[in-house]
């Protein structure tokens, strides 16, 4: 398999070259062998940002969230640290790892300066209701259930008012009864 690629590619041009004449596959393998034997910070960053892409375009959010984390582990700054983080978190949202997801937050808040935080949790909530928006319009209601019931636990007041309603009505049309009249108060 390694024996037509270039592997001496010292830059994001050469890497961009040889990624665009390769399958998917090759380019996994390919990245992959560029990250162990460079040396160069800024090229395994952009290698793994390459990965994360790839796994994201096929469907494997665990295997991007990776990624991004060791991009996040790289980060220099605060900043680059906590938007590398929080990109990690849409993409365990999206793969329905809520509790990694929950305790990446965490650890974003920790490192996070006191305005900031009140940001990141706005952030984190709206990643969390986007993602149960669109699975309500797939028909899947049950996975946004879960989702609208992490809400409830983590938003504030406006947030858990919405995820209350959005609950009873889902509730209801899934037909569970008991969870229905426990949250109605009944």
């Amino acid at each position: 398999m390694s024996a037509n690629m270039n592997f001496s590619a010292g830059t994001k041009e050469a890497i961009n070259e040889e990624l665009a004449r390769l399958s998917d596959f090759s380019k996994l393998y390919y990245l992959e062998r560029i990250i162990h034997e460079k040396k160069d910070l800024a090229l395994k960053k952009y290698c793994h940002n390459k990965l994360a892409i790839i796994y994201l375009e096929k469907g494997m959010y665990s295997k991007a969230a990776e990624n991004v984390e060791v991009i996040a582990r790289m980060a220099i700054s605060y900043d680059e640290k906590i938007k590398a983080l929080m990109n990690e978190i849409k993409l365990l949202v999206h793969g329905a790892d809520y509790q990694k997801a929950e305790a990446i937050l965490e650890k974003v808040i920790s490192i996070a300066n006191p305005l900031r935080r009140i940001e990141i949790r706005k952030e984190f909530i709206r990643i969390y209701k986007e993602r149960a928006e669109d699975l309500e319009r797939d028909m899947k209601r049950g996975s946004s259930l879960q989702i609208y019931e992490r809400i409830l636990k983590l938003g504030d007041e406006i947030d858990r008012r919405e995820a209350r309603e959005k609950l009873l009505a889902l509730y209801q049309a899934l037909g569970k009864i008991q969870e229905y009249n426990r949250l109605r108060g009944v």
